[in-house]
């Protein structure tokens, strides 16, 4: 190939070919050791590099790439970037770092907030060569404080440099000046031509979302069908505008919407059409704007009257006004007439569907359902195990002395105050039993039915024990109600008032002092009749006998029951005769079947019982109770369930199980006809399955107690005796 000096023109002759006469071509591979490192080389091409600043002999034995390795000289300075608008040209600030181990050079820019520029690495880590040279590159040498380089085109003024930077440049003999001051960041030049335009981004960011709110009115009065307008006003800092909406209240059949003004700049006075291309019309400011203030909307004289809290605290700061006192609003005197339609008179009830059906179908054309009370609904439906369902059991009144014996069950549905009929029907009676009156409204006898308006009908404040219900011709008379009927009412008492027991307690009080001496003689009277032996309790028949000398016919049964239930004397624990009538009963139906399974059924409870707590889930032993096939049916083992003891989880302790179907070491007694009636004939008919014990109540007033001394103490009527 041939060699040329590039200061001669390309000519023949001008070069000479250095490969004339050479015969061997091949690369020659040589074996030597460099710096005390063994290295495979070629012939050293010519180096490119300035020559070396230390002696022959002297210079470091290790290489460059070693000797220097993350050594770095990092110089500060700056380059200017040229501009075409309101400023010439920005400075702007760069690191220049000059790595040692291989002479290459990189450039980036600190980051700055919303500087609006792109920032950072501005020239990546590269060799740069020297301007206007093909084969020199910066170098050591070349950097230093006050020098400027020439990168890509672009100079950088060096200001600094770090203080290892300075230290290591010393020791070549490099003398390093001061660092130089940074120099103003933006030079302005005054404008020749005009002054600059107004620019609304300071504004916009300073006072964005920055509204001040007025209230005024429009009196339109003067015109045919005027009215006052009562406007909102908004003035927006951000670019000066400004926006009316009108209040309109509600059902005021304006269909144009409330806005009055949209958003724009308000001028103050109208612009003529013909004066188009002159300057632009003044407009509002917020100078302009105070209560009392009247705007020339377009010819609309809009009064303020008042403002918000943010627009006082603005006109505070920013004008130093200190009152605001709103003005009145003119007062309206329209004359309106009532838009209510008088309420539409039905025709009489014709007898077919319900009353709500039928006065549907009288008020419109098509046939629409009827509408029920939604938010009752919402309110006392079935909730998880809260049925919102008050069960009450009655007897049939009537001259059959064959009806007399019959037993119902009255259901009440507080969602929709609908009422359903269930007779439990007895072994050889003749009566099945089942639903007797589906589920409706029932209304109160006596009333006329075929009347414009529904008739009234029983209500839940009427289902109270003794009370007498006539549900299609038939009476009956409610002797009794379940647990979660009296607790719902006990604790909804201002709603029930037969459960309320301030309200009995007051009727006592009252019976008790409307006679002279009355309460002395009631407490000398009934003192005896405390049992001795249980604490100052009184039996319920005594207490029962005592209220109705005192109350007459005044106390209700439902009243009576509730007063026993809230003050329910424990004598102790003793067996409950339920149950044993229940092991008397389950242990007839276990010997008829020859079933003697206990020990397995204790072995599949200890395997059920993985944790060891002694207790299981109802239906976990129902489960266990029907795989060791135990011969009862599901209204016995309900009733087996509710009589065993639970702890607070609901959850039948295991042990109290086995103990009850223990028949050996426990023996039963064999319960009568009369108490297997007592026991089995009082099921209501939920689902047809479950079994309850109806006559809860009355075994609590025939063998209960009543604390004694907590209804004196409740009574309080201490002070009304007189000293003898």
């Amino acid at each position: 190939m041939a060699i040329r000096n590039p200061r001669l023109p390309l000519v023949p002759g001008y070069g000479r070919n250095t490969l004339i006469g050479k015969k061997s071509f091949g690369v020659r591979p040589i074996f030597t050791t460099i710096n005390k490192i063994n290295m495979l080389v070629d012939k050293p091409p010519d180096s490119d590099r300035v020559p070396s600043l230390y002696a022959r002999k002297q210079g470091p034995e290790l290489p460059a790439w070693v000797t220097y390795d993350k050594q770095i000289l990092r110089f500060r300075g700056y380059f200017k970037q040229s501009y075409n608008e309101l400023i010439s040209h920005v400075l702007r600030k760069v690191d220049i770092c000059f790595f040692l181990e291989d002479g290459t050079i990189k450039v980036s820019e600190p980051k700055t907030e919303n500087s609006g520029l792109r920032q950072g690495t501005l020239i990546t880590r590269q060799r740069i060569r020297l301007p206007h040279s093909y084969d020199m590159y910066y170098d050591v040498l070349d950097f230093n404080i006050g020098r400027e380089v020439t990168f890509h085109g672009k100079v950088f003024k060096i200001l600094s440099c770090d203080n290892f930077t300075r230290v290591f440049l010393n020791r070549l003999g490099i003398n390093v000046p001061d660092p130089i001051p940074w120099p103003d960041a933006v030079e302005k030049e005054p404008p020749t031509y005009r002054p600059p335009k107004p620019t609304p981004l300071k504004q916009f960011l300073e006072h964005d979302r920055e509204i001040l709110r007025f209230f005024g009115y429009w009196d339109n009065r003067e015109t045919y069908f005027g009215k006052i307008h009562h406007l909102e006003i908004h003035y927006y800092l951000a670019d000066d505008t400004i926006e009316i909406l009108e209040q309109l209240p509600p059902n005021s059949g304006v269909e144009s919407g409330p806005m009055f003004l949209k958003r724009m700049h308000l001028p103050r006075n109208i612009p003529r059409p013909e004066m188009s291309g002159g300057p632009k019309p003044e407009s509002y400011t917020p100078a302009d704007l105070s209560i009392g203030a009247v705007l020339n909307v377009y010819g609309r004289n809009v009064v303020l009257t008042d403002c918000d809290a943010f627009t006082k605290e603005y006109y505070r700061a920013t004008y130093g006004f200190d009152t605001f006192n709103p003005l009145p609003n003119p007062e309206e005197k329209v004359e309106y007439i009532s838009s209510r339609l008088a309420d539409r008179e039905l025709p009489p009830w014709n007898g077919y569907g319900s009353y709500e059906d039928s006065a549907e179908n009288c008020r419109t054309v098509e046939p629409k359902a009827p509408h029920r009370d939604f938010i009752k609904f919402l309110h006392k439906d079935r909730d998880g195990f809260d049925s919102h369902v008050l069960r009450f059991a009655s007897r049939l009144i009537n001259d059959n002395p064959e009806d007399a014996k019959r037993y119902f069950i009255v259901l009440y549905y507080l969602c929709d105050d609908t009422i359903a009929v269930f007779e439990l029907g007895e072994r050889n009676s003749g009566f099945l039993g089942g639903r007797f009156f589906r589920r409706a409204k029932v209304y109160l006898p006596g009333v006329n039915f075929y009347v414009p308006k529904e008739p009234p009908s029983y209500t839940d404040k009427d289902m109270w024990v003794g009370n007498e219900l006539v549900i299609h011709k038939h009476c009956f008379r409610l002797i009794a109600a379940d647990e979660y009927a009296l607790r719902y009412m006990e604790l909804h008492a201002n709603e029930y008032l037969m459960s309320n027991i301030a309200l009995i307690m007051d009727k006592i009080r009252r019976a008790l002092v409307s006679e002279e001496n009355g309460y002395k003689n009631f407490v000398a009277k009934y003192m005896e009749a405390v049992e001795p032996n249980k604490k100052e309790l009184m039996t319920n028949r005594c207490f029962k006998q005592a209220m109705k000398e005192i109350m007459c016919d005044k106390l209700t049964e439902h009243e009576f029951l509730t007063i026993i239930r809230h003050f329910r004397g424990d004598p102790g624990k003793e067996e409950s005769p339920r149950r044993e009538m229940l092991r008397s009963l389950i242990f007839s139906d276990l010997t008829r079947a020859l079933w003697d399974d206990r020990d397995r059924l204790k072995e599949g409870i200890v395997h059920a019982d993985e944790m060891g707590l002694g207790t299981l889930p109802a239906l976990r032993l129902r489960q266990l109770l029907r795989a060791h096939r135990l011969p009862i049916n599901d209204d016995l083992m309900d009733c087996m369930f509710s009589v065993l003891r639970k702890d607070d989880n609901c959850n039948i302790y295991t042990e109290d199980l086995l103990n009850f179907l223990d028949f050996q070491t426990r023996p039963v007694f064999n319960m009568s006809d009369v108490d297997y009636n007592k026991l089995v004939r009082h099921a209501p008919p939920i689902r047809d399955k479950e079994c309850k014990f109806w006559t809860e109540q009355e075994k609590i007033i025939q063998e209960g107690f009543v604390n004694w001394n907590a209804f004196l103490c409740q009574l309080n009527l201490e002070h009304v005796v007189k000293p003898d």
